[in-house]
């Protein structure tokens, strides 16, 4: 039997787009991969909806490991760019991590990650369960 962690996390889209507007490249490079940033600018209608199930995933990432985020930014050593969402065929995301965070989920046995996301008006919503 298989042990899961999970987490799971909201992001208000408004708020996405306020602080790109007030930061532009340093607040999108800070948070997201160039991957992400390109993905998101595909489209002018959605670009803050696919920023914000971006930000929120990796809040639940963040969850599900165990190590949580706070003012200053995520705890043990871990930033925001070492969890990568990726976009797959017809629309399913994957989680890829780098650098602390990668070393965080070996540790713990982590072997895959399935994402669950929706976006309505002003919200984003993601869910990720880990799997050991």
């Amino acid at each position: 039997m298989n042990d899961i962690l999970l987490g799971t996390d909201i992001c208000q889209i408004s708020r996405v787009k306020s602080a790109t507007d007030k930061y532009g490249d340093k607040f999108l490079n800070k948070i997201f991969t160039n991957n992400e940033i390109n993905y998101a600018k595909q489209s002018n209608l959605s670009i803050y909806e696919r920023l914000a199930v971006r930000f929120a995933t990796k809040e639940a990432v963040s969850k599900a490991l165990g190590v949580g985020i706070n003012k200053m930014g995520w705890n043990k050593g871990i930033n925001w760019k070492d969890v990568e969402v990726i976009r797959q065929d017809f629309g399913k995301l994957s989680i890829e991590l780098y650098g602390k965070a990668k070393i965080i989920a070996t540790e713990a046995n982590i072997s895959k990650w399935k994402v669950s996301v929706s976006h309505m008006g002003d919200y984003a919503t993601s869910t990720v369960i880990a799997i050991k």
